[in-house]
């Protein structure tokens, strides 16, 4: 119960309506509390920052790293605007030669409102996916090993660019992973093939229809895992409309 308090704490209250993106999540827990995590927020008038991670383990230690990264990420992120030596100092912190010492990934971005560039560090985390107006799918793959896991690889920024009505769809292992009655994982095909569906909807729709799919595919089994989704929208007429 005490580590399910620090992660609903520290999780964002509500979506994200600015002047050229609007972003919204969910977690949806398992039984046992994990260590999924995720936030957005602005760093300039022009600029916001998002990010999902999941750290190893579960219950109160877990939601204690949680809270501890999310602090320091946004605390460093007003200083260095590199994002591979942001995660790269994190990694080398977190060098430990305890063989069960905790790690985590990591996915942490910037976009640009101005020109619709969205700069990220993919630290060991899943692929994750820009889904294109026009129905495209790009994946957005590791760039480096989880921080804390053997420190010291360094990792690569790397870009892509947003165009309006395009959307960055965010998410944990919890999801893809969540098993039918036959152990069948929901896997990457569906969720792409949801997303691509979906794509021209509003944000709440898209996480409720990605939810949905999963909790029927997993039907009456418990989840094993929690499960984090953050889709956000591009658009530079995004906050005038609303």
């Amino acid at each position: 119960e005490i580590g399910r308090r620090i992660q609903e704490e520290l999780l964002p209250r509500g979506p994200l309506l600015g002047p050229f993106a609007e972003v919204g999540g969910i977690s949806i827990p398992a039984r046992e509390v994990g260590g999924d995590f995720f936030n957005y927020f602005p760093l300039r008038e022009d600029e916001v920052a998002i990010l999902v991670g999941d750290v190893s383990g579960k219950g109160v230690g877990a939601a204690l790293l949680m809270a501890s990264l999310q602090a320091t990420i946004r605390a460093r992120l007003g200083a260095e605007r590199d994002l591979a030596r942001l995660v790269d100092a994190l990694d080398r912190e977190m060098s430990s030669e305890e063989p069960l010492a905790p790690y985590y990934t990591l996915f942490l971005a910037l976009l640009e409102g101005r020109t619709g560039r969205l700069r990220y560090v993919n630290a060991g985390h899943n692929t994750q996916f820009v889904v294109r107006a026009d129905g495209g799918a790009e994946e957005l793959s590791s760039t480096g090993r989880p921080p804390g896991l053997y420190p010291g690889g360094g990792y690569e920024e790397t870009e892509v660019v947003l165009a309006d009505g395009d959307a960055l769809f965010l998410f944990t292992d919890g999801l893809v992973e969540t098993e039918d009655e036959t152990g069948e994982p929901f896997g990457m095909a569906r969720l792409e093939a949801i997303l691509r569906a979906t794509r021209g909807g509003d944000l709440p729709a898209l996480l409720a229809k990605v939810d949905a799919a999963a909790r029927a595919h997993r039907g009456d089994q418990e989840a094993a895992d929690d499960a984090t989704m953050v889709a956000l929208r591009f658009s530079r007429a995004a906050g005038g409309a609303r």
